[in-house]
């Protein structure tokens, strides 16, 4: 009933501590999901020879996720909301990307930016994910030569990259309904 009123017993949450559960959140998912992703595309019968994804190459999986769930936030906050949030998320990730903050930021942006673009031509959040995904292991590269003539990725592995991706989408409209973001 309170509800109905506009009265809500939601529980307030600071944007430091909501970028702290973002961050901590995705980056527990990241650490456990890549082996899966990393298997899913090294024994993939739908391509001709295995992309040889090593444990080394979880940075670039990680900033795809990151900046895919940063851009998502543009959907669900005011642009001033999302800024607050993007740079206390950048904060808590660049440690982990790596050592040195001002190559880790500049790399954050390069994929921000290169994310930015492909969402712009595939107009989705996941299919973006996936061509990402497709193109910094260099997937292309692993298909059959009419697939790696075209460019295209095939459409069989694709579609079940896209369900694997989904699983590292944060589920906005969830938190939103328990929690009420103070900024």
């Amino acid at each position: 009933m309170l509800k109905f009123f506009g009265i809500s017993k939601k529980e307030k949450v600071s944007s430091n501590d909501v970028s702290n559960i973002l961050s901590v959140a995705l980056n527990k998912v990241v650490d456990n999901g890549f082996s899966e992703i990393q298997s899913f595309l090294n024994h993939n019968q739908n391509l001709e020879k295995s992309p040889n994804i090593k444990d080394e190459d979880l940075r670039s999986f990680r900033l795809i996720i990151f900046v895919a769930n940063i851009y998502l936030m543009s959907t669900k906050f005011e642009e001033s909301e999302t800024l607050i949030l993007r740079n206390k998320v950048i904060d808590n990730i660049l440690p982990i990307i790596g050592d040195d903050n001002e190559i880790s930021m500049d790399l954050f942006l390069n994929y921000e930016m290169y994310f930015r673009e492909l969402v712009n031509k595939k107009n989705d959040t996941i299919d973006s994910m996936a061509i990402a995904i497709f193109d910094k292991y260099k997937i292309n590269d692993c298909q059959s030569e009419l697939l790696r003539r075209k460019n295209e990725p095939n459409p069989i592995l694709y579609n079940e990259l896209k369900k694997y991706l989904s699983h590292f989408i944060w589920n906005w409209d969830e938190f939103l309904e328990k929690c009420k973001i103070v900024f």
